[in-house]
Formats: structure tokens, sequence, C-alpha cells
């Protein structure tokens, strides 16, 4: 990956578009690398883990839209994003998946051996039960101030994320689907100045074995999306309804040449400046 490290820890990396959307074009180093950086310079973060279903509900909610323009760092985790940048060539041929779920498991591990503590929010109370006993073997040392189910009230939402708001946590992963988790982190991360925060879907649900993932065949073949649809058909009208209509537009997009080029930015830098009410134009 075309990655830079400046003195002061700011790491520079390119960023590219699908459909007017960022994907920074990042590998899993650089992805923990930025996360750690930000801890080092207690900054909050917000991730999201792109994929074409996402992007298509954002062409139709521009709030949504808005949240991941404005994201810290915005990896790609579908294969119908990462191939549509690799057809392009050049730089965006280095594009390659990041799995939201390996992503938030890496920096589960980095949290453990860091000492940062670590909220986790969403899923069914039984998912939780489950991380509760299955998180502490899989990464020793791990510190989580907080599990708490999605299964709240709207009108109980705000003194939630208050509550752990106040455990002060350097991680905080929302497993509240899309884009409601979205939502949520984007709303509330003015509480949350120095954590990472990541929207990770139903990877709960895969670490507990309530869901199983799809196999490593399907992975290797980015067909994770049709291992899903076997096992959960009720997938069916609304992927007929995103995928299609992502490939068809990402191929106009590449075959017209009508993409935002792509840009070479500092997350970090760009989120200090910010915070110092400064031009992040001039950010790197």
């Amino acid at each position: 990956m075309n990655t830079n490290v400046s003195s002061n820890n700011c790491q520079t990396i390119n960023r590219a578009f699908v459909l007017g959307y960022p994907v920074d074009l990042v590998d899993m180093p650089t992805a923990i690398s930025l996360m750690e950086g930000f801890w080092q310079s207690k900054c909050g973060m917000h991730v999201v883990t792109l994929n074409a279903e996402m992007t298509m509900q954002s062409i139709n909610n521009k709030e949504l839209g808005d949240i991941i323009k404005k994201a810290d760092l915005v990896v790609p985790d579908g294969a119908g994003v990462v191939l549509s940048l690799k057809n392009r060539g050049g730089l965006c041929a280095q594009a390659g998946r990041l799995p939201g779920i390996e992503l938030a498991q890496k920096a589960l591990e980095s949290a453990a051996a860091r000492g940062e503590k670590v909220a986790l929010l969403g899923g069914r109370p039984e998912v939780m039960e489950k991380l509760k006993q299955i998180l502490p073997q899989k990464h020793p040392g791990l510190n989580v101030v907080a599990y708490q189910n999605g299964y709240f009230q709207a009108d109980q939402e705000a003194s939630v994320m208050s509550a752990l708001a106040a455990l002060k946590p350097g991680l905080v992963l929302v497993a509240l689907g899309v884009p409601r988790q979205e939502f949520v982190i984007d709303k509330y991360r003015q509480l949350f100045p120095e954590a990472v925060m990541v929207g990770v879907g139903g990877s709960f649900d895969v670490w507990t074995g309530f869901v199983q993932r799809a196999p490593v065949s399907y992975q290797k073949l980015h067909l994770e999306w049709l291992y899903r649809l076997q096992k959960e058909p009720w997938r069916f009208k609304r992927m007929a309804g995103t995928l299609p209509a992502f490939a068809l537009k990402a191929l106009f997009e590449n075959l017209t040449g009508k993409y935002l080029p792509a840009e070479l930015r500092s997350p970090l830098k760009l989120t200090e400046n910010s915070a110092a009410g400064l031009d992040s134009k001039n950010a790197i």
C-alpha cells in the first residue's frame, strides 16, 4: 500500500471514490496503525466499512451519505467496491478488500495490547452474554467496560450513550446495522472525543456463533454475499434491488471516467486541524 509516515506520526493515505463516496486504499496493518495514531493523539475517530449495499443506501439517504463522506477512515469492506476500483487500474489497482469483521477483531487485539478500554453496543441480549464468555478467552487482557445490547427504546438512546461515554472507552464497536449504527456514531461521537468508533454490523452474531460466516472458499472468490443469500433468503429482495444497480452505476462511472480523482490525505492531521479550527484543505 502507498502510505507514508511523517515525523509527527501522521500517516498519509490514498483516498479514492466510488459513486462519489470515499474509499481509503489501506490494508490491515495500515488501518490498525491509523487507529493507534488516533489513540496516541487522543483524538476521536469514526471508521466506516463500506460495501455496495451501503453505497446504494447512501445515494437514497443524504444523511447517511454525508456521514460517510466525513468519516475519518472508510475501508473497502465489500467485493463490489473493490472490483470497481481495481478495474480502473493505476493507483486503484492496489485496492484490496478489508472486511469489517476482521478489522474489528484486529482492533480488539490492539486495544488489549495497549490497555485501551472497550465498549460494545448492539446485538441481542443473548449475544452479549455469549460475548462476555468468549472475548476474555480470545483476547487475554482485554478490558471491556460495557456490554450493552441494542434492545433499548428510542427515548433511552441518549441516556445509554451518556452512560457509555462516562466509562471513557478508547474503542467503541457499534453493531446496530446500517444505517442506524452510523447515525448513532455520528450523533454522539462528541461524547467520545478520544474513542475510535466502528460500525461492525452483524459481527457480534458471527463471533458468538449465532450466525455462520461464509467459508474461506467463498471469501477468496468474493462471494460472501452469495453465501449470506443462501443462508438468509429473506435478503434476496433487498440485494436484488441494490447489487445490480450498484454494478451498473459503477461500470458506467468507470467506462466514462466520471469519477472523482484519488487524493492523498492525512486522517489524523485533518482531525487535529479541524479541532483547532484550521482549513482541512491545508492539512497535508
